[in-house]
């Protein structure tokens, strides 16, 4: 019983040993990261964990949102950045919360980008002003440069939205809006 006792000290002290290293190879990891993202990483409420290089893991129930400011769009979005930046990524994948009753305006990106949409009534504006009306649990894939816009129903909508390259918006003026026809 003697040798056993001794032996799980050796190894609780090996464990705490190991849990300390590896505390102080994250910590230096994170300060090491360039750029906003390790900063914002640090410094953030939302808790991310990783496994390893380009593995993320966030609870959206702790996104951090912050306003979506971009030039001639109302102040109504909020958006919770989960990859890149809005600024300077190669990429950037978010969390986009509307208001209910929003319009988020007509509007295109260089990038492709992926929609797809977790919670709320919608209706989606092509550029021909065709209104397409959609409920929660929708997927959107749009190729760069495609004019689109977006109402949120009766109540607040929540997408994942994912671009491939840097993020840009560029605004147009809404096109004179059409019911789509069934055929």
């Amino acid at each position: 019983m003697k040798g056993f006792t001794s032996q799980a000290i050796h190894v609780g002290s090996r464990l705490r040993q190991s849990l300390v290293i590896f505390t102080l190879a994250v910590f230096l990891f994170l300060t090491s990261m360039k750029g906003s993202y390790a900063s914002s990483l640090l410094a953030s409420k939302q808790t991310t964990q990783s496994f390893g290089p380009d593995q993320t893991i966030i609870d959206l129930n702790q996104l951090t949102w912050k306003p979506l400011r971009a030039q001639d769009v109302p102040p109504g979005p909020e958006i919770a950045l989960l990859r890149g930046d809005t600024q300077d990524a190669e990429s950037l994948e978010a969390v986009l919360r509307l208001p209910a009753h929003y319009t988020f305006p007509n509007h295109s990106h260089t990038s492709d980008e992926v929609y797809l949409w977790l919670k709320g009534d919608f209706t989606y504006i092509a550029a021909d002003g065709t209104t397409i009306p959609l409920s929660g649990q929708s997927y959107i894939s749009l190729p760069g440069s495609v004019p689109h816009a977006l109402t949120c129903g009766d109540t607040p909508c929540l997408f994942y939205l994912r671009y491939s390259r840097p993020f840009d918006l560029m605004v147009y003026p809404m096109p004179e809006l059409k019911k789509l026809v069934r055929e």
